[in-house]
C-alpha cells in the first residue's frame, strides 16, 4: 500500500497517491442555489451606505434578507430530511483488543479500544442486521497502512467489535466477510430488522450534485457534512500497489478520521458511495476525499452476505491499453482506450461477438477511458446479468451484449481448453520450485510450489500472482515466465489477498 504522510488516528487511515498528500472528500452545490446566496449577500451589502444605515433602509434590508432566507430554507429542509431518513442506519464501530495486565499478583485480562470508524446497515431480516464498512476499519493495519497478517497469511481482525447504534445502544458484532481489493467488509449484529439505508445508482451521479457525508468523526459523535461531487470515475493510484479497483467518487464534503465506512448520501436520501480515503499532509480533511461507488459497494456487500466471498464477473477477454495517440490515428478521440488482444473460446465475449482489436468505448453506456475504469465498470456488473458494450471496429461503432459468468469459471475453462489442445498453459521455473500460468487477470499465477525449494522458503502459495520482476518489469505472458526461468536470481512483486509485496529468490 502507499505510505501515508501522517496517520489517521482512531482506526482510520490516510491513503496518499502522491507526496502532495491531498484529501478527497464528498460535497455538492447547485449553481442555482449559489446564485441565490450570492444575490442575497450582494443585495445586503449594496444596501449598506458608507455611513450608518437609517432605520428604514435597515428594515428594508432585513425584509429582503428574510424573503431570500425563506427560499433557501427549501434546501435546508432537504438536508434536514436526508438526516432524518439516513441517520437511523448509520453506526459507529469500535475495535478492541485484549490487553492482559498484572493485578494483585495475577495476570488479569483487560481490554483496550484501539480504533473507531463508521458503517451503515444495508440489510436486515428476522434474525439479524448487517453492516457494510471499510475493511481497514475492522482489520488491523500497520503504520504503512498494510493489512497485518497472521502466520497463515490471513488478515488479522480484532478481538472484539462493538457497534453503537444511532439510538446509543451498544451491541457486539461478528465478521461475515471482507474483500481487500475493494476495502469493504460486512459485519453482523444479532438484532433483527434494524432500519436500513436505500441504495442509489452511482452511475447516475454528476459533478456538482449535492451530497451529505454521515459518520462518527474524531470521536465527537454522529455528524453530517455537506458538499458537492467534485469528480467521478477518479483513478488516483491509491490502490494501484494492491491491484485494487479504482473508480472513486470525489467530493469536498468534510471527511475526517472516524468517517471511513460511513455513507455518502445523495440529496434524495440514497447511498451513492462509501467514504473510504482522504489525501492529506495532516491526516485531517482539506477538501479532497474519495468514496467507493455504491454500485460496486452494493455488489460486494450483497455477495459477501450471500456467499461469504465476492463472485466477480468475467467475460473472457485479454486486454491492452490503447494510447491516446493510437486512438487518434484510428479516428477516435485522443484519450486512453481499451483494446481486446484475445477472445477466449466458449466464453461470454465469444458468444457476444467480440473480436481481437475491438476497441471498447463504453460499458452499459458509460464511457471507458482507461483499463482501470473498464475493470471497475465490469466489476460493478452482476454474474448472469446482460452487459452492454459499445465497440469501435474497422471505423464503425457497434453495440454488443454479453452475459458475464463467474470469473473462476473462465479461469478453469481456459486451463481445460489448453489441456485439450496440448498447448502448455504453465511454465516451470526449475531451481525455484515454481510453475507459473496465465489467466484473464494481471500478472502470472502460481500453479505449483514444490516443498523445500526457494519458492517454498519465500512462502509463496498456489494462487499468488507475480506482477513485476525488477529487471523484466511487468509480467503478463508465458513468454515472460520463460524469461524468468532463465534467471539465476529474481526479485518479484507478489500479489495476494489485496496486498502486494516484493521477495528476492536465488537458486
Amino acid at each position: 500500500m502507499i505510505r501515508p504522510i501522517g496517520v489517521l488516528p482512531a482506526g482510520d487511515r490516510v491513503s496518499l497517491a502522491s507526496a502532495s498528500g491531498l484529501v478527497v472528500v464528498l460535497m455538492m452545490r447547485t449553481i442555482a442555489t449559489m446564485r441565490i446566496i450570492a444575490i442575497a449577500l450582494f443585495t445586503f451589502a449594496a444596501a449598506l451606505p458608507a455611513g450608518a444605515m437609517d432605520d428604514v433602509s435597515r428594515q428594508k434590508a432585513k425584509d429582503e434578507l428574510l424573503a431570500l432566507g425563506k427560499e433557501l430554507s427549501v434546501l435546508s429542509r432537504a438536508f434536514n430530511l436526508v438526516h432524518e431518513v439516513a441517520a437511523p442506519c448509520v453506526v459507529s464501530i469500535h475495535t478492541r483488543v485484549s490487553n492482559p495486565f498484572p493485578w494483585g499478583g495475577q495476570v488479569t485480562a483487560g481490554e483496550v479500544e484501539v480504533g473507531e470508524g463508521s458503517g451503515f446497515i444495508f440489510s436486515a431480516d428476522e434474525h439479524a442486521s448487517f453492516i457494510l464498512t471499510n475493511a481497514h476499519v475492522v482489520l488491523q493495519t500497520n503504520h504503512e497502512q498494510e493489512f497485518v497478517r497472521a502466520r497463515d497469511n490471513k488478515p488479522v481482525g480484532y478481538d472484539r467489535l462493538v457497534v453503537q447504534l444511532n439510538d446509543n445502544r451498544q451491541v457486539e458484532a461478528e465478521y461475515v466477510g471482507f474483500d481487500l481489493s475493494t476495502d469493504l467488509a460486512v459485519l453482523k449484529v444479532a438484532i433483527p430488522r434494524l432500519p436500513t439505508c436505500d441504495w442509489g445508482n452511482s452511475d447516475q451521479v454528476h459533478v456538482g450534485d449535492w451530497v451529505v457525508a454521515l459518520g462518527y468523526p474524531l470521536g465527537v459523535g454522529y455528524s453530517a457534512t455537506s458538499g458537492i461531487i467534485s469528480a467521478t470515475d477518479r483513478s488516483t493510484g491509491i490502490y494501484e500497489a494492491v491491484r485494487g479497483l479504482e473508480s472513486f467518487i470525489q467530493t469536498d464534503a468534510a471527511i475526517n478520521p472516524g468517517n471511513s465506512g460511513g455513507p455518502l448520501i445523495s440529496i434524495e436520501g440514497r447511498i451513492i458511495g462509501v467514504n473510504a480515503n482522504i489525501l492529506s499532509r495532516t491526516g485531517s480533511n482539506i477538501g479532497i476525499g474519495f468514496a467507493i461507488p455504491s454500485n460496486l459497494a452494493r455488489h460486494v456487500g450483497e455477495d459477501l452476505l450471500a456467499h461469504g466471498h465476492v463472485r466477480w464477473p468475467g467475460i473472457g477477454i485479454d486486454m491492452d491499453v490503447l494510447a491516446p495517440e493510437q486512438a487518434q490515428e484510428l479516428g477516435l478521440a485522443p484519450v486512453q482506450a481499451v483494446r481486446v488482444i484475445q477472445v477466449l473460446a466458449k466464453t461470454p465475449a465469444k458468444a457476444g461477438g467480440l473480436e481481437v482489436n475491438d476497441i471498447i468505448l463504453a460499458v452499459n453506456q458509460l464511457p471507458i477511458q482507461s483499463l482501470m475504469q473498464f475493470r471497475a465498470r465490469v466489476a460493478s456488473c452482476r454474474v448472469g446479468e446482460a452487459m452492454g458494450l459499445r465497440i469501435w471496429r474497422g471505423g464503425k461503432l457497434l453495440d454488443k451484449q454479453v452475459v458475464p459468468v463467474d470469473r473462476d469459471e473462465i479461469i478453469k475453462q481456459r486451463a481445460q481448453l489448453e489441456d485439450a489442445s496440448g498447448d502448455a498453459h504453465d511454465v516451470e521455473l526449475k531451481g525455484f520450485g515454481l510453475r507459473l500460468g496465465t489467466d484473464d487477470r494481471p500478472g502470472l499465477v502460481v500453479t505449483q510450489v514444490v516443498e523445500g525449494t526457494p519458492g517454498d522458503a519465500a512462502k509463496l502459495q498456489v494462487g499468488d500472482r507475480l506482477l513485476h520482476e525488477h529487471s523484466l518489469h511487468e509480467l503478463r505472458t508465458l513468454a515472460d515466465a520463460a524469461k524468468l526461468a532463465k534467471l539465476r536470481e529474481i526479485t518479484i512483486e507478489v500479489f495476494r489477498d489485496g496486498r502486494s509485496y516484493w521477495v528476492r529468490m536465488r537458486r
